[in-house]
Order: structure tokens, then sequence, then C-alpha cells
């Protein structure tokens, strides 16, 4: 759980919400934090001094409308979607997963945003652009209302998300890209929509120019997804701060110290901690630790990080556990 004393905002550029347009990755692509493009203009309603709604534990929240008699009627005005409401839960996730990376890139691949069960919004940290960059990604955390997340989960619907995914195949002349990922857990179910090279052949924010109607639908809720803060209103955000990890999942790589006398920086090795109940040499895949085990063993690492242990070295990838991550299961 974030700690909330600390934080940082991150500011990012806002555009017209009144028009809505295309993921354009060749932007999002070479940042390091996702930039949010045009946004689709969903009028958002919240009042900054009302708590989140209560919780039916057989239905799920049901706030935005008290009077609906069937809370999972999707299709009825006003309803309520039903959707977990546990911490651990992801109930929005957007990521881009795959693509001609190295393995450990992959393997620290975190979602571009999560939207948690327990109204909570994660999504990645601005960071330097110096090389080299921190170990682990930093992410923040803001809370969301429960007006906001039923607001995410009425445009999913209203794009047809909220349903087991269409075909999202196109003629691309596209190699080594990335999926664009949409996971839902709401309305009783779990929708998972991939979507290889979503934005890349489509012109600059402009969604109608996605080959296909069924991208052209997922292109525009990522859209009003990076567009958050547009596209559910401010009033239903709270601030934002920096996570405080609770656990980390890594991989770690063994590597000779004397073949790392050219790197541009020079690297620096640190003993790997006693208290971590780890060895090294049997996370050659994934492990997971958690934040008391490592304490600030990652605080201060960067890129150029090595970790000695037993007589040998390693380099690891290394990620925070978020809602909805898979950890070493998948």
């Amino acid at each position: 759980m974030a700690d909330r004393r600390t934080h940082m905002t991150v500011n990012t550029p806002r555009r017209n919400p009144s028009r809505t347009g295309a993921v354009s990755r060749r932007r999002l692509l070479t940042g390091l934090v996702v930039t949010p493009l045009l946004a689709a203009a969903v009028a958002a309603c919240g009042d900054p001094d009302t708590e989140p709604a209560a919780t039916d534990p057989t239905t799920g929240p049901t706030a935005t409308d008290p009077t609906a008699t069937d809370p999972t009627a999707t299709s009825t005005p006003g309803a309520a979607i039903t959707y977990p409401t546990d911490a651990t839960t992801a109930v929005v996730r957007y990521a881009y997963e795959g693509g001609f990376v190295p393995v450990e890139v992959a393997f620290t691949q975190l979602p571009n945003l999560v939207v948690s069960g327990d109204g909570r919004v994660y999504r990645p940290a601005a960071t330097t652009a110096i090389y080299p960059g921190p170990l682990v990604q930093p992410f923040t955390v803001r809370t969301i209302t429960d007006e906001g997340v039923q607001t995410l989960l009425a445009l999913a619907d209203e794009h047809g998300l909220l349903a087991p995914p269409p075909d999202y195949s196109a003629e691309l002349n596209i190699a080594d890209a990335p999926d664009t990922v949409v996971r839902l857990q709401a309305a009783d179910g779990s929708y998972e929509h991939r979507a290889y090279a979503l934005g890349i052949a489509a012109a600059d924010d402009d969604p109608e120019s996605e080959l296909t109607e069924p991208r052209r639908q997922l292109a525009r809720f990522v859209q009003a997804l990076v567009a958050l803060e547009d596209t559910v209103g401010a009033a239903a955000l709270g601030e934002e701060t920096i996570v405080e990890p609770e656990a980390y999942r890594l991989r770690a790589t063994p590597v000779d110290e004397s073949t790392l006398g050219g790197l541009e920086v020079e690297p620096t090795f640190v003993d790997w901690p006693a208290a971590a109940g780890l060895d090294l040499a049997t996370a050659s895949s994934c492990a997971t630790v958690t934040a008391t085990q490592v304490g600030d063993t990652f605080a201060d690492a960067t890129q150029t990080t090595y970790f000695r242990q037993d007589g040998a070295t390693y380099q690891l990838a290394v990620a925070i556990v978020l809602p909805g991550d898979a950890g070493c299961d998948s």
C-alpha cells in the first residue's frame, strides 16, 4: 500500500477531449512514460467530498443507481456494473505486451494503467531519461471513486469490451510490434482484448484510420484510459503518490565481472542480503520476494547495479507486483 506522506505528481499534458483519435505508438514507444493522446469526451460526475459507495458483498458496488433492482443489468441506463472490490484484483488493466525486446525487458514490462477493485489507480511514474535509469520502474497510485470506476466500465461496455473478444486481426505490414492488451474483470466475467500493432498503422490521432471496427472501438477505449483525468473527471481522482511496493518479482542472470569493464557507466556491486532468504542461483526464471525481505536493497539500484552472492555475480531484472499481476505463475 502506498505511503501517502511521500508523493510526486506526474504532470501529463492533456488534449482537447472533444475529439477522438487512435493511439499513436510512434510517440508512446519513444518515451519512458506513456503520454496522453487525444481522449474521448466522456462526461464524469463526482463530488470531491463524497466517499466511495458502500459495497454489498453479494452484488458488488451499486452506488451509481441505488434504485436499480438489478445491479448487474448493464443495459439499463444508470445501472451499476458489478466488479470485484478486493485490493489484489485488477478491474481494468491496459498494457503493451510482447514485441521484439530482450527477455529481461519483457519480464519487467508493466501495465500502463491498473484500476484495482478497492478503488486505486496505478500508473508508471516519471523517471529520468538519463542512462542508467532506476533498476525498478516506480509507479504512482491514487484513489478513484466508484463513480469513476463505473464511468470506465460503462465506456468499456459502450465499446463492446465487456464481452468475449472479437477478431482484432488486420492486414498489417508491420513486424516486431507489441500487442495492446486490455483486461477487464466486471459484470460477472473476465475479458481480454488483444490487438497487434494497434495504432501503429493508423494515422496520428485518427481512430477512424484503424483497419477494422473492432480495432477502432478498442483504440477509442485505450485513449480514454490514457487521458484518465479527462475521462472520469478530476473530482473522481485523489492525489497521486509514489507506490511503496509490498512485493517484487525478479529474475537473476549470472554475469562475468571481467566482461563489465567496457560499460559506459562504471557498474556498482552490491551484496545480496541474506535476510532475503533467496538463492539467486535458483531465480533464473522468476522468483518473488517481499519488501520486508529485501528492505532498501533496490532503493538506489540502477540498471548498472549488480548483485553478489556466494562468490557469483548476478544481473537482476526486477518489477514491483501490482494488482492483477500473475507473478511467477505466468
